[in-house]
């Protein structure tokens, strides 16, 4: 189970990607067992990037199917909406994370978004419509 937080200001959302690679993804991770999946994003972006965020409400859920590594693999992911307490400051530039200086995170354009490989891939299209009640979605 993976959870994460959309994160936006005026016309832009945090990702993170690896370095030197083209794929991009909204901050999150995966839960520790006992955990919500609103204590574990709160701890991830704690523990990331040093932010202190509010889960103001559930998005998405998605059920993903893909291969990796010539093997099948599956995640249960929940995304939600956040904000950043008052006084949280998420630098400008691509900056690495605090658990793992091969991914950065930063800044990218809504209209950006388009252009770019992001995870989940459905974020394109929902960012620009994110209703009061809660989507699922499935990918393969």
């Amino acid at each position: 189970m993976r959870v994460a937080g959309l994160l936006l200001r005026g016309n832009k959302v945090l990702v993170q990607k690896i370095k030197n690679k083209n794929e991009y993804a909204i901050l999150g991770g995966h839960l520790k067992f006992g955990e919500t999946t609103e204590e574990a994003l709160v701890r991830e972006y704690q523990e990331e990037i040093g932010a202190k965020i509010i889960c103001k409400r559930l998005l998405w859920t998605e059920e993903n199917f893909w291969k990796w590594n010539g093997k099948d693999a599956h995640n249960i992911s929940f995304y939600y909406l956040i904000d950043l307490y008052e006084g949280t400051i998420i630098p400008n530039g691509f900056t690495p994370l605090k658990d793992n200086c091969n991914v950065v995170f930063g800044w990218v354009s809504i209209e950006e978004l388009k252009d770019i490989n992001i995870y989940p891939q459905f974020l394109k299209k929902e960012v620009h419509r994110l209703g009061e009640c809660p989507k699922h979605f499935i990918s393969r």
